[in-house]
């Protein structure tokens, strides 16, 4: 059985009884970066003996993931992300199309991530929504936010903090006249939730009141 396991974001309480169980009974781990996971077992005081790490990577090769699904169907084994969810801008889903096509027993487990925080605290009927996950860098970003614009339902997406006052911008540039709310930090220290014009945003990064650190969450509708 192979198990796609959340870590905590930052808080370390912000973990299942039922993942630490296995992190503690199972001894293969696969991870984006090993010194990570490590470190997440020395938090909890989970001994790293006996304990084999692999890495994966969106650069793993198919030779690699042909080793994987031999590995895998003798032996249980964990995947952990770097924070949250295994998700779907990690190189996880080559793991459970490997899965797939070579019958093999994976479970996702519930828990940790920063979209559905979001949604909860989102001021308005979250009954209905889009996730986009990230927008475009460069091409065909203009398209995508045009299409967020006028979406007839709420579409929330991630985006990177060095493109936050670019987002902005862009926003003012497609005449944007309704509020957009954005969550920051979540399940951290400085966590915030903001719902704001984006004249409001403007001034609030001016006082600081937002820090542009870490990533953030947002959602935009055309809804007043």
């Amino acid at each position: 059985m192979l198990y796609f396991v959340p870590t905590p974001i930052w808080n370390k309480e912000d973990i299942t009884l039922r993942v630490l169980r296995l992190l503690k009974e199972v001894n293969i781990l696969i991870c984006e970066d090993t010194r990570t996971a490590k470190k997440l077992l020395s938090m909890y005081d989970i001994s790293l003996q006996w304990k084999d790490f692999y890495t994966i990577t969106s650069f793993t090769t198919k030779w690699k993931l042909e080793f994987y699904a031999g590995l895998l169907q003798e032996n249980d084994a964990l995947v952990l992300s770097e924070a949250w969810t295994p998700w779907l801008s990690d190189p996880w889903k080559s793991l459970v199309q490997l899965c797939n096509d070579n019958w093999i027993s994976f479970s996702v487990l519930p828990w940790a991530n920063a979209l559905i925080p979001s949604v909860v605290a989102a001021w308005f009927d979250t009954s209905e929504f889009m996730f986009i996950w990230f927008l475009p860098q460069k091409k065909w970003r203009q398209t995508k936010l045009k299409g967020i614009v006028t979406s007839k339902i709420p579409v929330f997406f991630y985006e990177s903090v060095h493109r936050m006052p670019k987002l902005l911008e862009e926003l003012k540039s497609l005449n944007f006249q309704w509020k957009i709310f954005i969550a920051r930090e979540i399940s951290k220290v400085f966590e915030q939730f903001f719902t704001w014009s984006l004249d409001d945003y403007e001034r609030l990064i001016e006082w600081w009141d937002i820090l542009i650190k870490w990533e953030f969450v947002i959602w935009i509708s055309n809804k007043k």
